[in-house]
């Protein structure tokens, strides 16, 4: 396989020139599991550990190697596997906070405790899918949160509206998506059925990697198989008690396709925590941020106060309060983020 067919292009080739000169090599992080990657280059796969001077180096989670991650790379004849030195700068990576780490806590509904640190979910990536299931699986603000860690990502976000064979009235659903994202694209596909399947194919063009994100049960693995034309993804039954799909799939993992894409499947999300700054929210939430320029005070906090241009909004019905509602719950989020993140960087530096 050429290096452009695995997303290899003119940065990566400049990254890597200073390695290339020490006879080292570069591939793609394809799988990870625990200690060991699986690294793949031209037509060739091969087992990979990190080395102990990269281990000492690597302060925070982020500094490890993560799915689509380019990594350089040796080989020693006297190893069944190779080594990874270093890892080329990231064109972008969708990260999350790290969901359990040092312990943690539950404090009127809002998780806390533990280590504050970002985890890289996979990295260089061009297409971000929010996949959703129209089987009791819609949730408005799941897709919000999504779309806020997306957007810090700097990926393009697109929702997916899987098993439309289920829905009946699937112009109600696609509205409640472009009232909270009117930019985003939105596609209504069913992978068990085939329809409107050929979308997928104008993002997955050559060398280009996309994601699929959604909650357990969304269908994720079965689109994969369709893309990829066979059940590469174990895929389980429904669940009869709560209409609902099971967990399939286990590790993050990056598949090529024939026609020249890149798609990186993931479990399942349990956990949605923001990680990011606040100023994201601009994105995420643009219409309430261009209705906050209309408030007759600067510091207004869109409740009872005179002159509050996003309370007439919601008076008016142009605007939601369960809207509103997810916005302020974002942004308390992230400025707590915010609050730990620092607090974090001190314990660091004094180190």
């Amino acid at each position: 396989m050429e290096p452009h067919l695995l997303g290899w292009n003119a940065n990566f080739d400049e990254y890597f020139r200073p390695y290339k000169i020490k006879g080292l090599r570069a591939g793609r992080v394809t799988c990870k599991i625990k200690d060991n990657y699986l690294v793949t280059f031209e037509e060739k796969s091969i087992t990979a550990r990190i080395t102990g001077r990269f281990r000492h180096n690597a302060q925070l989670n982020k500094d490890f190697p993560a799915v689509g991650d380019w990594v350089v790379y040796e080989i020693k004849n006297s190893n069944p596997h190779a080594f990874i030195h270093a890892i080329l700068p990231r064109e972008n990576a969708y990260v999350r906070k790290l969901p359990i780490s040092g312990g943690r806590k539950l404090n009127n509904g809002v998780i806390g405790g533990g280590k504050t640190e970002e985890q890289v979910i996979a990295s260089n990536i061009n297409t971000a899918f929010i996949v959703v299931g129209l089987d009791n699986n819609f949730e408005i603000r799941r897709i919000e949160r999504f779309l806020t860690l997306i957007y810090n990502s700097g990926i393009e976000p697109v929702v997916i509206l899987n098993k439309v064979d289920l829905c009946i009235n699937i112009a109600e659903y696609i509205n409640q998506v472009k009232e909270i994202a009117n930019k985003v694209t939105v596609h209504s596909v069913s992978a068990e059925k085939n329809v409107n399947m050929d979308v997928f194919f104008k993002y997955l063009m050559c060398g280009k990697t996309v994601i699929f994100l959604g909650s357990s049960g969304v269908g994720k693995s079965t689109i994969t198989n369709f893309l990829v034309g066979n059940e590469i993804q174990k895929i389980q039954s429904i669940s009869k008690l709560t209409g609902k799909g099971k967990h399939t799939t286990t590790n993050c993992e990056l598949i090529s396709l024939q026609t020249g894409g890149i798609i990186i499947d993931t479990p399942g999300i349990r956990e949605l925590q923001l990680w990011g700054d606040v100023e994201i929210l601009e994105q995420s939430f643009e219409e309430i941020k261009q209705l906050s320029y209309y408030c007759k005070f600067k510091n207004c906090q869109h409740r009872k106060e005179q002159g509050c241009a996003i309370q007439k909004a919601i008076n008016d019905k142009r605007l939601s309060q369960s809207r509103v509602n997810s916005y302020k719950k974002q942004l308390a989020e992230l400025q707590r983020l915010d609050t730990r993140r620092r607090d974090f960087k001190k314990k660091l530096n004094k180190k």
